[in-house]
C-alpha cells in the first residue's frame, strides 16, 4: 500500500527521499544505482520514490532483455511521450537525437551530441523538477546505457533525480551507489508473516532460512506454503530448463533434500544412476555453488525452480532415493517424509509409519512439525476413521501451536470424515479451544458442557466435563463452570484445583497445583495464574518465566501470550515497568499473530493499567475505548483528581466482576481508594469487605498493608487511624508492589500535614515522591510534590527538585520526549496526539519552565 514502509529499507528510503527534498528545494538533483539480485526489493524502492515524488514530473522507463541488442531501443521508450520536444532541441543536437529514435536517416551519430539532447529533453520544461526511474537496467542496450549515464553524470546543478535499478550487469559506473542486501531475520519473518499469518514458528522459521532475506521469495513462499512449490521468475524456469537432463536430476535431489548435507546427493545420485559430476553444467549456468559442505543456489527461487525442472514421475524418483539414503543412515523421520512426498494416491504403510514419525516430532520439538506429518498421513490413509482420527490429532497439534484458524479448518475435516466417539470428542474440544480465545469465549464451556451428555463413554464425558470446567474458568463464566464440576463424579488435579477456586478457596488450590510435580503445561499455567491471584507476584513472575521458556523450547506457542500476561502482571506489580512494557509488546504481537483475540483483550488490560500510573490519559483512554479495560480509567481519573468520575468507572467496570482475577483485585482496591476520596465511604463497603477477605486467605505483607490504611482512612479516631497507618508501613516494609506502598506513604503524609505535623509529613511524602517518580507515576508524583510543598519543603518543583513551573501530566510527557530531540509529530505519533496539540503543549510549558528553545530543557527537567 502507498504511503506504507518498506521492510528493513528504512536507510535506503531515507536517502531517496533526501535526493528528491534536494531537487524539490532547487538545490539541485542527484542520481543513486540500486544494486541487488533479482526480488531483492529494487522495484519497490522506485516505486516508493514515485509515490513520494509530490510536486515532482516522473519518468519510468525499463530495460528488456529481448529489445536489449537494439540501439536506443530503451531510449525510444522511455521518451515516447516527449518525442514532440525534440525539434526544440538545438539544431545538431536534435539530428543526433532524430537519428537515434529512427525520426531521420541513420548515422554514425555523435554519442556526446545524443547525451547532450537527452538532458536537455529531460530538464525541459522547468516548471517541475524530474525523477527518472530506469528499472532492469542490466538490460538496457549499450547505446541507451551510455546516453542515460552521461546524462546522469551532470545534474548536480539540475533539478532531476535519476534513480536505476540493475542486477549485477553493469560494471562500476563511478556513480552513487547502494547494494541491497537481503532482509534481517526479524524482518523477514514479519513480512512473512503479512503475506502468511498464522504460519508455525518451524515452518516460518525454516521458509525465512531458504529464502535468505528475498522479498520476492518470501512472499512467493508465502503463496506456495512452501519454498520448493513457490512461483518463480520466467528467467529462472529457462535457466534450468536450457541444463542437460541429468544436471537438472540432481538439481531436483538437491531443491527436495532437507538435510543441507552435499553426501546425501551424492549418495542420491549413485542410486538414480546419475553421476554426480552431471552438476558441473549447473555450476557453470551460475545455478548453484558446491563446495565440501554445502549445495547453495545461488538465488532462493532457483531451488524452486529446479525442484519444478524435472517432471513428477522424476520428484517422485528423486524422493524414493533420498528416503533410502536416510534409511541407510538411520534418519526414520526424514525417511518418511521423503516416502509421503513419492506417494501418490492412498498408502496405509507409509501413512502409519507418517503418524508415528509425528508422534515423535511432537514429543521431541513439538506440535508444529506434527500437525503437519499427521495431515499428510491423513491424507494418504484409505480408511474414513483412521483419516478422521490423523485429521483431529492435526486440529489438536495446531491448537497447542497456536493456529487457531487452521486448527478448526482441520477440526471440520475430521468430522466430515469418520464419526467414532472418540473421534468427535476431539473435534469438540479443539472448537471449544478456538471458540475460547477467537470467538465468543463464554460459549466454550457451554459447548462442552452441552455436549458431554452426547458421549456414552464415561471416560470421554469425564474429559468433556474437565474441559468444561478450565474454559468456563478461563473466561469467567463462573455458572457453567460450578455446573460442569457438579456434573463429574471425581476429577483430576486440575478440576480438583478449579474446583476450590470457584469455592473461593485459594490457598487449596494453590496447595494442589504447587505441590503436584507434572509436565501438563496447562497446569503449570494455572499454577502461575493462581499463585498470581494469591498476590505472590514474584513467585508468578518466577513460575510463568520458566512456563514461557518451557512452551517456547516444545513449540507450545498457544500458551505463550498467557503466561506472558501473567508475567506482564507480576513484573508491573513488582514496579518493574520497562519490563512490563516489553512482555506486553511481546504477548500482543503473538495472540494478534495467532488469532487470541480474548487474550489480546487481557494483554490491553495490563497496557491500560500501566498507562494510567503513568498519567498517560491519551493512551489509556484508547486501551480501555471497547470496555476492556475500564478499571483502568478508575485509576487514571483517581489520579489525576477526579474521585467521583474514578468511582464512577469503577462501579461500572465492578458490576459483573467476581472479584477473583488479579486485575478484578485492583480495581478493587482502587475503588475502595475513589470512595473515600470522593467522600462516600458508603460506595467502599462492599468491595472493602471483599478486600478484607482477600488479605485474610492471600497472607501477602502488601495487601495487609493496603487494608490497613483504609482503616485508617476510614476511622474517625486520629489515634486509631495513626495506628492503622504505623502497621499499614510495617507491612509495606515486608515488600511486594512498591506503588501500593507509595500510595499509602502519600496518604499518610496527606494526614499528617493536615494533623499540622508538617516535619513527620515531609518523611513520608518524600518517600511516596521517590518510588512514583521511579516508576513514572507522573500524576502521582506530582500530588506528592504539591503535598510536599504544602507542607513546609522548599525547593520543591514540578517534575523533579530542579523543575520550576506547573506543568500537567500531558505536558511532562511531551516535554520529555522532546528531550530525546524527536519532533513534534514523532511525538505526536508517539502519545497518539496530533501534532498540533504536541506544539500547543510546548508552547505552554516552556514558559512555566522558563526556557525558549527545546535546547534549554536539559537544565531545568530531570533526565
Amino acid at each position: 500500500m502507498v504511503g506504507e514502509p518498506l521492510r528493513g529499507r528504512a536507510a535506503e528510503t531515507a536517502g531517496i527521499d533526501r535526493l528528491l527534498d534536494r531537487a524539490r528545494s532547487g538545490a539541485g538533483g542527484g542520481v543513486l544505482i540500486l544494486r541487488g539480485e533479482a526480488g531483492i526489493g529494487k522495484t519497490a524502492l522506485l516505486d516508493h520514490a514515485a509515490a513520494r515524488a509530490g510536486g515532482m514530473d516522473v519518468l519510468r522507463g525499463s530495460g528488456i532483455e529481448a529489445e536489449s541488442e537494439i540501439p536506443f531501443a530503451a531510449l525510444h521508450l522511455l521518451l515516447s511521450d516527449r518525442l514532440d520536444r525534440i525539434d526544440a532541441l538545438p539544431a545538431p543536437q536534435a539530428a543526433a537525437m532524430r537519428a537515434a529514435l529512427g525520426l531521420a536517416r541513420p548515422d554514425s551519430g555523435d554519442r556526446l551530441l545524443i547525451g547532450l539532447a537527452l538532458l536537455t529533453l529531460l530538464g525541459e520544461p522547468a516548471d517541475a523538477p524530474l525523477l527518472c526511474l530506469i528499472d532492469d537496467a542490466q538490460w538496457l542496450d549499450r547505446e541507451s546505457a551510455d546516453a542515460l549515464l552521461f546524462a546522469a553524470r551532470r545534474v548536480a546543478s539540475r533539478g532531476i533525480v535519476f534513480l536505476i535499478a540493475l542486477r549485477d550487469g553493469w560494471s562500476r559506473t563511478g556513480l552513487p551507489e547502494r547494494h541491497l542486501t537481503g532482509l534481517d531475520a526479524a524482518d523477514a519473518a514479519r513480512l512473512l508473516d503479512e503475506h502468511a499469518p498464522g504460519t508455525p514458528a518451524e515452518r516460518r522459521d525454516d521458509l525465512v532460512e531458504q529464502a535468505r532475506g528475498n522479498p520476492l521469495a518470501l512472499i512467493e513462499f508465502a503463496a506456495a506454503g512452501s519454498g520448493r512449490l513457490a512461483g518463480v521468475p520466467a528467467e529462472f524456469e529457462r535457466t534450468v530448463r536450457e541444463l542437460p537432463e541429468p544436471a537438472r536430476l540432481l538439481l531436483a535431489a538437491a531443491a527436495a533434500d532437507d538435510s543441507g548435507e552435499p553426501g546425501v546427493v551424492v549418495q542420491a545420485a549413485r542410486d538414480l544412476g546419475v553421476p554426480f559430476g552431471a552438476l558441473e553444467a549447473a555450476e557453470d549456468a551460475g545455478v548453484v555453488a558446491v563446495t565440501r559442505t554445502a549445495i547453495g543456489f545461488r538465488h532462493p527461487l532457483l531451488r524452486a525452480a529446479a525442484y519444478q525442472g524435472v517432471p513428477v514421475t522424476r520428484r517422485i524418483a528423486v524422493h524414493r532415493a533420498l528416503a533410502e539414503v536416510h534409511a541407510r543412515a538411520g534418519d526414520a523421520d526424514l525417511r518418511v517424509r521423503h516416502l509421503a512426498a513419492a506417494a501418490l494416491g492412498t498408502d496405509e504403510t507409509v501413512a502409519a509409519e507418517l503418524e508415528s514419525a509425528a508422534d515423535d516430532i511432537r514429543e521431541r520439538t513439538g506440535p508444529s512439525g506434527a500437525a503437519a506429518a499427521y495431515e499428510r498421513a491423513a491424507r494418504l490413509a484409505g480408511d474414513p476413521e483412521v483419516r478422521a482420527r490423523r485429521l483431529a490429532a492435526a486440529a489438536e497439534a495446531e491448537l497447542a501451536a497456536g493456529r487457531l484458524v487452521r486448527a478448526r479448518s482441520l477440526a471440520d475435516d475430521a468430522a466430515l470424515a469418520g464419526d467414532a466417539e472418540d473421534t468427535r470428542a476431539r473435534v469438540d474440544i479443539v472448537r471449544a479451544g478456538v471458540e475460547l480465545e477467537h470467538g465468543v469465549p463464554q460459549a466454550a464451556g457451554r459447548m462442552l458442557l452441552e455436549r458431554a451428555d452426547a458421549y456414552g463413554d464415561p471416560e470421554i464425558r469425564a474429559r468433556m466435563l474437565e474441559e468444561a470446567v478450565f474454559h468456563a474458568w478461563s473466561c469467567g463464566d463462573r455458572a457453567t463452570a460450578v455446573q460442569a464440576r457438579d456434573a463429574l463424579a471425581d476429577g483430576s488435579v486440575m478440576v480438583r484445583a478449579l474446583s476450590a477456586l470457584l469455592d473461593d478457596d485459594v490457598p487449596t488450590a494453590l496447595r494442589l497445583l504447587t505441590r503436584t510435580s507434572t509436565d501438563d503445561e496447562r497446569l503449570r499455567l494455572l499454577a502461575a495464574e493462581v499463585t498470581l491471584l494469591a498476590g505472590d507476584d514474584a513467585a508468578a513472575a518466577e513460575l510463568s518465566a520458566h512456563l514461557v521458556a518451557r512452551c517456547r523450547r516444545r513449540g507450545l506457542l498457544g500458551l505463550v501470550p498467557r503466561g506472558l500476561a501473567v508475567q506482564a502482571w507480576s513484573r508491573l506489580f513488582l514496579g518493574e515497568h520497562d519490563e512490563a512494557r516489553a512482555l506486553t509488546r511481546e504477548a500482543l504481537e503473538i495472540a494478534e499473530r495467532t488469532g487470541q483475540r480474548r487474550q489480546a483483550a487481557v494483554v490491553t488490560s495490563v497496557q491500560a493499567r500501566q498507562a494510567a500510573i503513568e498519567g498517560d490519559e491519551v493512551r489509556c483512554r484508547a486501551l480501555s475505548g471497547d470496555g476492556r479495560a475500564g478499571a483502568a480509567l478508575g485509576l487514571l481519573a483517581l489520579g489525576l483528581g477526579r474521585p467521583e468520575d474514578a468511582l464512577e468507572h469503577l462501579q461500572d467496570a465492578n458490576r459483573d466482576a467476581t472479584g477473583r482475577t488479579p486485575p478484578e483485585i485492583v480495581a478493587l482496591i482502587d475503588t475502595v481508594g475513589a470512595a473515600i476520596a470522593a467522600d462516600r465511604p458508603g460506595a467502599g463497603a462492599e468491595p472493602m469487605a471483599r478486600l478484607e477477605a482477600f488479605a485474610r486467605d492471600a497472607g501477602q505483607p502488601w495487601i495487609d498493608g493496603v487494608a490497613a490504611r483504609f482503616r485508617a482512612l476510614l476511622t474517625a479516631d486520629p489515634d486509631e487511624a495513626e495506628r492503622h497507618f504505623t502497621l499499614a508501613l510495617a507491612s509495606h516494609r515486608e515488600g511486594g508492589r512498591p506503588f501500593e506502598r507509595a500510595r499509602t506513604e502519600l496518604l499518610y503524609g496527606e494526614w499528617l500535614r493536615r494533623s499540622r505535623r508538617r516535619a513527620q509529613a515531609r518523611a513520608r511524602l518524600r518517600a511516596a515522591l521517590d518510588v512514583f517518580e521511579r516508576l513514572g507515576a507522573v500524576p502521582w508524583a506530582e500530588r506528592a510534590r504539591s503535598e510536599l510543598r504544602a507542607a513546609g519543603q522548599g525547593g520543591v518543583r514540578t517534575g523533579g527538585d530542579d523543575l520550576p513551573g506547573q506543568l500537567t501530566a500531558q505536558e511532562m510527557q511531551v516535554v520529555r520526549l522532546a528531550m530525546t530531540g524527536a519532533t513534534n509529530r514523532q511525538i505526536a505519533a508517539r502519545l497518539r496526539l496530533s501534532h498540533r496539540t504536541v506544539a500547543y503543549h510546548l508552547y505552554k510549558a516552556f514558559p512555566k519552565l522558563g526556557v525558549a528553545s527545546r535546547a534549554e530543557l536539559h537544565r531545568h527537567v530531570p533526565a
